[in-house]
């Protein structure tokens, strides 16, 4: 056993914390927030358990990414619009060589998605929001959303996520950022597609009852993920993490 930080260090640079291993070779990772007792909401919403540090975690990640990517029950919750980045946003992304957009890819395999959506609406001309479905959804449903975004068909009855994370990187999505929600978190994994978990931690207990953790669905996997720690940061009392899947 050790001790990660013997010398704390202050005034991290807190885009350079998660653009080390990340910003060059790129690839999936999992943004999360948990409470201590293992409660992914609070009141039905992530935004219970938010910290003034991991809201910057967010943002910093988001300014390190080519691409959103979430899953609809996840947008639709979290009342998800189409992102218009800032100035102070591109100075950031120009820094690690990123993009000037941001654009949005929700997974959904039965489309309840509506087209007047500000998900759809507000995305700028230049990143339109991605629908990423299978064949097996309804065409009427597909042509709609068509009509204010892309759509992409990846798989037969439900969505091929190994299929959909190949698709997104033909269109240039090198350093994909997955917010959620449980559900596609477990999916993703399933399909072998997650490189990394960023997991803010908060120092909070939400209490007794039916708790949703950050991975959710059926049982996918006979053996638990190996994870490899490879970096930490704390700010009052919340812990900021990534982990490395051990075997991508």
């Amino acid at each position: 056993m050790r001790a990660l930080l013997p010398e704390p260090i202050d005034d991290v640079d807190v885009h350079e914390f998660y653009a080390a291993e990340w910003a060059e070779p790129g690839g999936l990772r999992v943004d999360f927030v948990a409470a201590v007792d293992g409660a992914a909401h609070a009141a039905g919403r992530s935004a219970g358990l938010q910290t003034p540090g991991d809201n910057r975690v967010f943002a910093a990640q988001r300014d390190l990414a080519d691409g959103v990517l979430v899953g609809a029950g996840t947008a639709l919750a979290e009342g998800y619009r189409g992102v218009r980045l800032t100035e102070r946003r591109l100075v950031q992304r120009r820094r690690f060589g990123l993009g000037d957009v941001l654009p949005i890819a929700v997974v959904s395999r039965r489309l309840t998605l509506e087209p007047d959506l500000p998900l759809f609406l507000e995305a700028p001309d230049d990143a339109r929001t991605i629908v990423v479905t299978c064949a097996a959804a309804p065409a009427d449903r597909r042509a709609a959303l068509a009509e204010v975004g892309e759509v992409l068909v990846c798989g037969e009855d439900d969505v091929d996520l190994a299929q959909a994370r190949r698709e997104l990187e033909a269109r240039g999505w090198r350093r994909i950022l997955a917010e959620g929600g449980p559900t596609l978190f477990g999916d993703l994994v399933a399909a072998g597609v997650v490189d990394e978990l960023c997991l803010s931690v908060t120092p909070l207990l939400v209490g007794p009852g039916p708790i949703t953790r950050i991975i959710a669905g059926p049982a996918a996997w006979s053996l638990p993920e190996d994870l490899r720690l490879i970096g930490a940061l704390e700010e009052d009392g919340a812990l900021f993490l990534r982990y490395r899947l051990t075997d991508r």
